[in-house]
């Protein structure tokens, strides 16, 4: 019967560590000079940007396109949308009032829009209007025998 390895002992004599695969400084060396190449490449953008705002100061603001043109002009139509998060509350309060709300249509008729909801308790005690069947719908129903 075999003993049973110690800490000493490899678990597997067959395998081991071959120390010719990885160049362990090497790779040390390269990650730290990349590290340094990036540290110096940002410094050089930083001050890249730093010349880049000093020349616009030093330029001025840009020339008039005219003489007294001081509004800018607006692009060509269509345009986009300058908040199309308070359009959209705007129209949906504009169709809530609508739905919601009591209004004449035609005064001189005598039509008038109501409420959406008084509209279907309305249809619900009335029922809906039966229309009369000419032409087509007639003939189908005739045919199927089958009334609508």
């Amino acid at each position: 019967m075999s003993k049973p390895p110690t800490a000493e002992e490899p678990k597997n004599p067959h395998v081991h560590h071959e120390p010719g695969d990885v160049n362990a400084l090497f790779l040390t060396k390269f990650g730290i000079g990349m590290g340094l190449a990036i540290v110096v490449f940002l410094f050089m953008l930083w001050g890249l940007f730093q010349y880049f705002a000093q020349r616009e100061a030093a330029l001025g603001p840009p020339p008039s396109q005219g003489v007294g043109e001081t509004a800018q002009k607006l692009p060509p139509e269509p345009r986009l949308q300058a908040s199309p998060a308070l359009d959209m509350r705007n129209m949906r309060a504009a169709e809530d009032q609508i739905l919601h709300q009591y209004a004449w249509i035609d005064p001189d008729k005598g039509i008038v829009r109501i409420p959406i909801g008084r509209a279907m308790d309305l249809m619900a005690q009335r029922g809906f209007p039966v229309l009369p069947q000419t032409g087509v719908r007639a003939l189908a129903t005739q045919v199927s025998g089958k009334t609508q």
